[in-house]
């Protein structure tokens, strides 16, 4: 560090010895809607700029390792529906997982910050092909001044946004296919508020998401002499960094060697300054664009999956309607000609159900169209009749009533139908989609070797283990086990029969007041 004070002081030296515009520049009038600086002739400015990308990584909960698990978790539970206790397990510990990204969706949405005002920052102007471009790649070329308003990107959100869509998508599938998760009202309870807690961080980290392209760029400001690193970590923010504008602040510390020892780095981030909720301020991080991060292609590559957003919605709209189709049928009062929600069930039923909408339609239109129908007799046929007279009876109400139960009949038979073929292919793609998005947000911060990442798996293991063993309990337990065991199901039974029995009086007795 000796080394590099003694070049930087060199360099102020130099620079305080030929003063010229770039010294006059900092008093410019900022105000003015044109700045002028000219090309600095020796190419070897007192300070340049550069552009960054400013972020906080994935946490650790959502890195590869947890994310990939929660996709195995769910294919799992789905592969294992018709069982009772492995697929409680599965889809136990993916709807906790799922959970906690949801409730961090809330947390986003609800404590988004909005940039701060951004300020003009007078910059040494350089040529395009300036020859600091070999050490700065992002470098700020043919322009005198810079907008600074700090902001940071959370690349957890990536990661969130995969997880609740995920969980939600796969609620199509699972309230088709899976018999066990319907069969009691505390299942069906519990499964349809894991479904809206998912719809709502759907919705929430969706909100989040379309927020992100609107983050301004950020600059980072550095001696010509000294490159910076690739990924810079956040040591801390002091105010007293910041004097009255950022173009203060930045000349400022440049023309006081004694100023720029205090930042303890190279460069000068005024993101730094930015901060986000759930985070710590020294997880922040700076990278250039020679680091993980294409800084010069970030917002250019969110420019380019927009039609992925637009997708992303349409593809939300779309299992909502399906979703409210399908609990529909289910819950409303209503004689549905689809004798269940299961496609084992619609398959071999499949001609009852055909025979029962060909009846329903034409036993309609023989009804309406017999003898005496609306009071009239029916008369000899006459070629010469108008269309709209022959075609009268399918206007008639008993027809439109038979043929409106059809509608609707085919529409929640073709609901059940397209949830159960496209929702799996939706999944796919969509989660191909999100990761191949979450890949360019650069590497993990943890490897799978590292026990942040194979603890998760190895809890799960370890929770399968536990409840197969628990399942095996009554194989396991000796004869006064099993004689404790019985007695207490004898005075379980008991009480739900006492519980049965309260119930059916007190039905009986308000059928009775009727």
């Amino acid at each position: 560090m000796c080394d590099v004070s003694d070049q930087i002081k060199s360099h102020v030296r130099r620079r305080q010895q030929t003063p010229g515009q770039h010294e006059r520049k900092k008093y410019s009038d900022l105000n003015s809607t044109h700045f002028v600086s000219p090309m600095d002739p020796t190419d070897h400015p007192l300070f340049i700029a550069q552009e960054t990308l400013c972020f906080y990584p994935i946490s650790t909960i959502y890195n590869s390792c947890p994310r990939y698990l929660f996709y195995a978790l769910l294919l799992a539970t789905c592969v294992t529906r018709w069982t009772g206790w492995v697929m409680n397990v599965f889809l136990g510990t993916a709807a906790a997982y799922a959970g906690t990204a949801a409730i961090q969706a809330f947390i986003m949405v609800s404590s988004h910050q909005p940039s701060q005002d951004p300020g003009p920052v007078a910059i040494p102007y350089l040529p395009a092909n300036s020859s600091l471009r070999n050490d700065f790649p992002s470098l700020v070329t043919e322009a005198d001044h810079v907008m600074i308003s700090p902001a940071s990107l959370e690349l957890d959100s990536d990661a969130v946004l995969a997880i609740v869509i995920t969980g939600y998508l796969v609620f199509l599938p699972l309230q088709c296919w899976s018999r066990i998760l319907t069969h009691d009202r505390a299942r069906n309870l519990l499964f349809y508020l894991w479904h809206a807690l998912m719809l709502a961080g759907s919705i929430c980290a969706l909100v989040y998401a379309a927020r992100t392209p609107k983050t301004p760029p950020q600059y980072m400001f550095c001696f010509p002499d000294l490159a910076p690193f690739n990924d810079t970590s956040n040591d801390g923010w002091q105010a007293s960094w910041r004097t009255s504008t950022w173009n203060n602040s930045v000349w400022d510390t440049f023309s006081n060697i004694s100023l720029w020892n205090q930042l303890g780095d190279i460069c000068f981030n005024p993101c730094f300054n930015s901060t986000q909720i759930l985070r710590k301020p020294d997880s922040l991080h700076s990278a250039t664009s020679e680091g993980d991060f294409g800084v010069a292609t970030s917002h250019s590559f969110w420019k380019k999956v927009l039609y992925s957003h637009r997708y992303i919605y349409s593809l939300i709209i779309l299992c909502l309607i399906l979703n409210c189709l399908l609990l529909t049928y289910r819950f409303l009062p209503y004689r549905s000609r689809i004798p269940s929600a299961q496609i084992v069930v619609i398959w071999k039923e499949r001609k009852t159900i055909w025979k029962s909408f060909k009846d329903e339609v034409c036993g309609a239109t023989r009804l309406v169209s017999s003898p005496g129908d609306n009071g009239e007799e029916a008369g000899p046929t006459n070629e010469k009749t108008p269309v709209w007279r022959r075609m009268r009876h399918l206007l008639s109400r008993r027809f439109l009533g038979s043929f409106l139960h059809v509608l609707v009949d085919a529409a929640i038979l073709f609901g059940i139908l397209f949830s159960m073929i496209v929702s799996p292919f939706t999944i796919v793609a969509f989660v191909v989609w999100i990761e191949i998005q979450i890949s360019n947000d650069g590497p993990s911060e943890e490897t799978p070797s590292q026990v942040g990442q194979w603890a998760y798996p190895t809890s799960l293991a370890l929770l399968v283990i536990s409840a197969a063993i628990l399942k095996l309990k009554y194989r396991l337990a000796s004869s006064v086990e099993l004689e404790r065991e019985i007695s207490a199901l004898k005075q379980h039974l008991g009480d739900l029969e006492k519980m049965k029995e309260a119930r059916s009086g007190s039905g009986s007795a308000h059928q009775t007041s009727k």
